[in-house]
């Protein structure tokens, strides 16, 4: 009976998937799926610690006695409780009506939360100093923050001091932005900006880790068995096609299941200490993250963070992280001893390099001619599409162009893995220097 190309894999697929979860596979899955659950914990709790403690810093500082000898026309106060009310919420300021010595007597006495602010003209500018009245309850850390703070009220008192209109003076004070946008383009907002530029980078970071953990894991798998009688009883079931794809497959659903369990329990993690963050750490606690996601999916006109966005990005993971496996399982075919396997790997390892900095170095050259051709070619396109997708650096539609070719270039890679898997059979347990001379000798 005619066997078809890939007629067995699903055989070869249940027997790799059963060797590599072992025990020690799912003790090591579940331990850090274990620490993933607490890391996401620990963020949302983290975060809201330093929430509660930022608000929570709020100056102890009451009544401030203001000694102006700065010559300035206008000292505008009222500036500084509509800029630092929240740090400063009790901090009032009344016109000193003695000396700073005489003072320094009495408000120690009198009022404990007072402090002594004098304004005095100097050749180089203004000099600002908190005096601390004899037993103040106030530290020095408090005077030093109201001293820093009340150097923008200075900032706009000498503006306003100067004589210019206010019209002009607005104007004078207003800061310059740039921006650069396509024709029918949208503009983005400040948070989408720094995601779209930010996932991508960590995405990225992601899939190299993933191909560089898992891509020597393909290579045993590959060429372990070469030399055994296990190998001669799977090509009674199957063609080497489907015995190298099988075994490949299984390996990247193993690591696929793997991460994405790892993947949940942070997410998990992150959700239920943001339930505990506002339950019993923080009552004011507000996710910053939850935010800014939010915010980047209310962009009009946008595809990043949408369902589709989503499901596209998750599945174009999947395929190029099988590309890279059947890269590996290809390379790994060439290796005819358990010995040799590191040698050739070696190559794996360089185009895997090549494409992670292609990947993240040179879309840094904001060129579209350059992006259009590093989402092509496989070997970075396998990187950089996933992050592209989900920010809407590319749309779904172009997402789904960029996924068909890279579908292409990995089925083009599973045939020619097979091809090369079944010529080496034919020479199992000789090194490449015995094929070599073999060749010489025909």
């Amino acid at each position: 009976m005619n066997k078809g190309m890939f007629s067995g894999w699903r055989d070869v697929f249940s027997f790799t998937l059963k060797q590599a979860t072992g025990k020690k596979f799912r003790n090591v899955t579940v331990g850090l799926a274990l620490i993933m659950l607490v890391a996401g914990l620990a963020i949302s709790t983290i975060m809201a610690f330093i929430q509660k403690r930022e608000d929570g810093k709020r100056s102890p500082i009451g009544q401030v006695q203001v000694v102006d000898n700065s010559g300035l026309e206008v000292l505008y106060l009222e500036g500084f409780a509509a800029r630092y009310g929240e740090t400063f919420p009790d901090v009032s300021f009344v016109e000193a009506q003695q000396s700073v010595e005489e003072l320094a007597v009495t408000l120690g006495e009198q009022e404990p939360e007072s402090v002594i602010l004098e304004i005095n003209r100097t050749s180089e500018g203004y000099l600002l100093t908190v005096v601390l009245p004899y037993g103040s309850e106030i530290g020095k850390g408090d005077a030093e923050d109201l001293c820093e703070a009340f150097a923008s009220v200075m900032e706009q008192s000498k503006l306003l001091s100067s004589g210019i209109p206010m019209e002009k003076l607005v104007l004078a004070m207003s800061g310059v932005q740039t921006n650069q946008l396509d024709a029918g383009e949208e503009e983005r907002s400040i948070g989408e900006q720094l995601v779209a530029m930010l996932a991508p980078m960590l995405i990225i970071f992601f899939m190299y880790f993933m191909t560089l953990m898992y891509g020597m894991s393909v290579g045993n798998t590959v060429s372990v068995e070469k030399c055994s009688k296990l190998m001669e009883m799977m090509l009674t079931l199957t063609r080497p096609y489907g015995l190298i794809f099988g075994k490949v497959l299984a390996i990247t659903v193993t690591a696929i299941g793997q991460i994405l369990l790892w993947f949940v329990c942070l997410v998990g993690g992150f959700f239920l200490g943001h339930e505990i963050a506002g339950a019993v750490i923080y009552p004011d606690y507000h996710n910053v993250l939850l935010e800014i996601f939010v915010l980047i999916r209310g962009q009009v006109g946008s595809t990043a963070f949408t369902p589709g966005a989503m499901v596209l990005a998750v599945f174009t993971i999947c395929l190029s992280f099988l590309f890279y496996c059947m890269l590996a399982g290809l390379i790994a075919s060439f290796a005819g001893k358990a010995e040799e396997l590191g040698q050739v790997m070696s190559f794996y390892q360089l185009a895997m390099i090549a494409g992670f900095l292609g990947s993240y170095m040179l879309p840094l050259q904001e060129k579209d001619w350059l992006n259009t051709i590093l989402r092509i070619v496989p070997l970075t396109s396998a990187y950089m599409l996933p992050g592209d997708i989900l920010v809407g650096n590319v749309t779904v539609p172009q997402g789904l162009l960029f996924v068909a070719i890279l579908v292409i270039f990995t089925a083009v890679l599973v045939v020619c893995t097979g091809r090369i898997y079944r010529n080496q059979m034919f020479n199992r347990g000789r090194s490449l220097k015995e094929r070599l001379r073999r060749k010489k000798s025909a």
